[in-house]
């Protein structure tokens, strides 16, 4: 089938509708040292298990140590398949492709689209390599087509609600490390006429954060798109720290704008931990309750000791997702990484 044929009749689902697995990655990269990379596999454990209780978790892992290391952890675990393949790291949110449904003839078909993914803009900190390439592999490893893309994106900058609309930064997607255009005017309008033939018809540009040294201010560090055109937003309320330049001047431009479809967005906020109870964690370290996971029958992210912002995250996510069950996890291993639950699982649609 041709590409414009594949791209034809696509929709990028919203993360809250069914999936048939979640994919994520049994790998963590020698970057890390051993010890790092011990705690972070104790994190990886819990999201793995608290997600294979609502779907199954399709776990790749690469040949040797690591696959047989996953294969007898997780064999207590009949929801969770590991499957050998060529991956180096675990934020599989950016090194995998996007799912989406592609409709032809009334035949509903799952496609997966590479945004060409080069390391968060192959910067010093983190340069390009071979485990970057994995979405390329979509029809040998995920059993479905692949859509090319002309333009360097990762899922993390993307929040999609399923019928035509997409929030994402021009911090991330406009970077000349990713998209290199000579006018920031022309990458934009480039990028929003590629989304088009995805099947998003209202691309809207938040600021993001342009001082965020890896991702380059992903959305979904303070952006969580909910059901019934809600969005949650993350605010900071702390003594001991101020929130990114582009914070307030973002929270303004969701509650004007409008959706693809007319309405405007239902704009709730959601407090993030307090600085003084994350002491002894880097700048780096992503404390966001909005980094979540949504399952089949759950929302799954993080908490960070801030009992009392804990707990009020916790009720605007069941609040936002009254029919899930929600589940928050002690991960600060990810999170000294630099990312939370979303960044490490790949929702693929039923």
């Amino acid at each position: 089938m041709t590409q414009n044929r594949l791209k034809a009749s696509i929709r990028i689902p919203a993360d809250w509708e069914a999936h048939k697995c979640c994919w994520m990655a049994w790998a963590v990269h020698r970057e890390w040292g051993a010890r790092d990379a011990s705690r972070i596999k104790r994190d990886l454990a819990k999201v793995v298990y608290a997600i294979a209780r609502f779907e199954p978790v399709r776990l790749l892992a690469p040949r040797g140590r690591a696959f047989r290391e996953a294969s007898k952890r997780f064999l207590d675990c009949p929801t969770v398949t590991v499957i050998e393949a060529p991956v180096d790291d675990f934020w599989m949110r950016d090194i995998m492709p996007t799912f989406a449904i592609h409709t032809d003839r009334g035949q509903r078909q799952v496609v997966a689209i590479d945004w060409n993914f080069n390391g968060w803009g192959g910067t010093p900190d983190r340069p390009a390599r071979a485990g970057d390439q994995l979405a390329k592999s979509a029809a040998s490893i995920f059993g479905v087509p692949r859509v090319e893309t002309s333009f360097v994106a990762e899922g993390g900058a993307l929040a999609f609600d399923g019928l035509g609309t997409l929030i994402t930064t021009r911090s991330c997607l406009l970077n000349p490390n990713r998209n290199p255009l000579r006018r920031e005017a022309d990458r934009q309008l480039a990028i929003a006429s590629e989304f088009k033939k995805l099947g998003i018809h209202k691309t809207i540009w938040l600021e993001g954060d342009t001082s965020e040294p890896i991702t380059s201010g992903h959305i979904d560090g303070y952006v969580l798109r909910a059901p019934g055109n809600k969005v949650l937003v993350e605010t900071i309320d702390d003594p001991d720290g101020e929130p990114p330049f582009w914070r307030e001047h973002d929270v303004r431009l969701l509650e004007e704008v409008r959706t693809s479809r007319g309405p405007k967005l239902k704009v709730e906020p959601v407090l993030a931990p307090r600085k003084q109870y994350l002491k002894g964690y880097p700048d780096s370290f992503a404390a966001s309750y909005l980094n979540v996971y949504i399952a089949n029958g759950a929302v799954i992210g993080s908490v960070f000791g801030d009992n009392e912002r804990d707990e009020l995250a916790g009720k605007a996510l069941a609040s936002a997702f009254p029919r899930r069950e929600t589940i928050l996890l002690r991960i600060d291993a990810i999170g000294k990484g630099g990312g939370g639950v979303h960044c490490l699982a790949q929702p693929m649609p039923a």
